[in-house]
């Protein structure tokens, strides 16, 4: 695995994870339930009905979002390119939310989606996926060849 889709993976996985806790808090008083509500897969929807974050739901539920965020980042890696353009690496992450959110909620079956509709309104849902895109999109800045050139210059 290359270290720019390892740190596309951590930036969306953290950045994403990140709103779901804070959306699940500020929507339902705990935030248990947006990270809950992601292993509906292993657990049912009732996953996303446990108000506390535990093992059983929560660990599942976090690390179901890394998977998928891991593969989002593969595809975005392969999309990019070796050595994106500006402009592709433009198109290419604003495409990245809403092909992500597509592919997930109608082209996936309804047991491996991301689950969110269980807590969450479509706009919080688009907050969420706006979260990943940008940290992937960090995680793909931190290891691109220009951005060294400038940390190298800076040293």
């Amino acid at each position: 695995m290359s270290k720019r889709i390892l740190n596309m993976t951590l930036g969306g996985a953290a950045m994403s994870s990140g709103a779901v806790l804070v959306l699940s808090r500020i929507r339902t008083g705990s935030y248990g339930p947006g990270v809950n509500c992601t292993a509906h897969w292993l657990h049912g929807e009732q996953a996303a009905k446990v108000e506390h974050l535990d093992v059983r739901h929560s660990l599942v539920g976090v690390a179901t979002n890394a998977a998928a965020v891991f593969f989002w980042s593969w595809l975005y890696d392969k999309a990019l390119g070796q050595k994106p353009t500006a402009m592709r690496a433009v198109i290419t992450t604003a495409l990245l939310g809403p092909v992500s959110c597509l592919i997930d909620y109608k082209a996936t079956p309804k047991r491996f989606t991301p689950g969110w509709e269980l807590v969450f309104s479509r706009a919080d849902m688009a907050t969420i996926y706006f979260s990943m895109v940008v940290g992937m999109a960090w995680g793909a800045i931190r290891q691109s060849p220009w951005s060294k050139n400038l940390k190298s210059r800076h040293a």
